[in-house]
């Protein structure tokens, strides 16, 4: 599952999905990494995605948690590195004996929290080049048979640096984005992972097949780096139950149009419809190559849709 805490969300919100998720056994819980509301309301709280997956990786004994994503132009590359291996230490291996933390990290993109919170904010070309500096310098310092490590950069300048404790495992690294150049190119890379957003089938396909060349350029195994996709999901066990879930989201938006219409909208790339449907619509992701879906749910505390998907859906895949 995948939530958006900027719109409101308490830890308390967090806490109540998470236990949910973990007892239906869902593998993960993943969060947005935003300051300020994506959907502009008023009066909205946020919270640190960081602090947030501190006490979740207390209060959670299973689930993996992670960042889709944290944007590089919040933190130094050394604090970003030190804190997310501190959330691993705390929150321990998971039953596989891998990471139970992944660092999603991107450009950022929403302007106006930078303006706000005093982050900086450059233009898309710069924003991609401090996202590749911060990634050699995470996984550079994260690597336990590097010593003392160095770096120069435009936007990162590490000197001797010695990091202690390596984290062990080492938390999965994410590129997240719905680009066919450099995205893939940097997750090829730096990452263990690439997560297109909110993509069609046949987007997936396309950015699948730019991940495996990009991969093939660098001389790395394009099997080594996986491909996961974050998109939005509104579902029910019954029709009627669905089209409930998406006029409640459509209301939130204000968007009073019909039913008909909004679903023609969403359904290139959302997870839509009754169970058979959703199933359809995840099986045809698989086809394309990808390999994990975050399902996006923008009404958190209706925590029966996570039973929809676990009970009804997961058994038809």
């Amino acid at each position: 599952m995948m939530l958006e805490p900027q719109e409101g969300l308490t830890y308390v919100d967090l806490l109540a999905v998470a236990h949910r998720a973990e007892e239906l056994g869902f593998e993960g819980l993943y969060r947005s990494d935003h300051y300020s509301s994506v959907s502009a309301a008023s009066g909205l709280g946020s919270t640190d995605a960081w602090a947030t997956l501190a006490g979740l990786a207390r209060d959670t004994e299973r689930l993996v948690l992670g960042t889709l994503v944290s944007p590089v132009t919040f933190r130094p590359a050394g604090n970003l590195a030190k804190v997310v291996a501190t959330v691993a230490e705390m929150a321990g291996p998971g039953p596989d004996g891998n990471a139970r933390i992944h660092l999603g990290m991107g450009t950022g993109w929403l302007e106006a929290e930078h303006r706000q919170h005093g982050f900086p904010f450059e233009d898309l070309a710069t924003r991609f080049d401090r996202l590749a500096e911060h990634l050699a310098a995470v996984t550079g310092l994260w690597d336990p048979d590097r010593g003392p490590y160095d770096q120069s950069g435009r936007f990162v300048e590490l000197r001797a640096a010695v990091f202690r404790p390596a984290p062990h495992p080492r938390p999965r690294i994410i590129v997240g984005g719905k680009g066919l150049r450099r995205t893939p190119a940097l997750a090829a890379r730096h990452a263990d992972e690439l997560n297109g957003v909110m993509l069609s089938p046949a987007d997936c396909t396309r950015q699948r097949a730019a991940l495996a060349a990009a991969c093939e350029a660098q001389g790395r195994d394009p099997a080594a780096v996986g491909y996961s996709l974050m998109t939005g999901c509104v579902v029910g066990s019954t029709t009627a139950e669905f089209e409930a879930r998406l006029r409640r989201h459509a209301d939130r938006d204000g968007d009073g149009r019909p039913l008909a219409e909004i679903r023609a909208d969403l359904s290139e790339t959302w997870v839509l419809g009754d169970p058979e449907e959703a199933a359809d619509r995840l099986g045809d992701l698989a086809g394309a190559g990808v390999e994990a879906v975050m399902l996006q749910h923008l009404a958190p505390d209706d925590l029966e849709m996570l039973d929809v998907v676990a009970d009804e859906i997961r058994p038809r895949l």
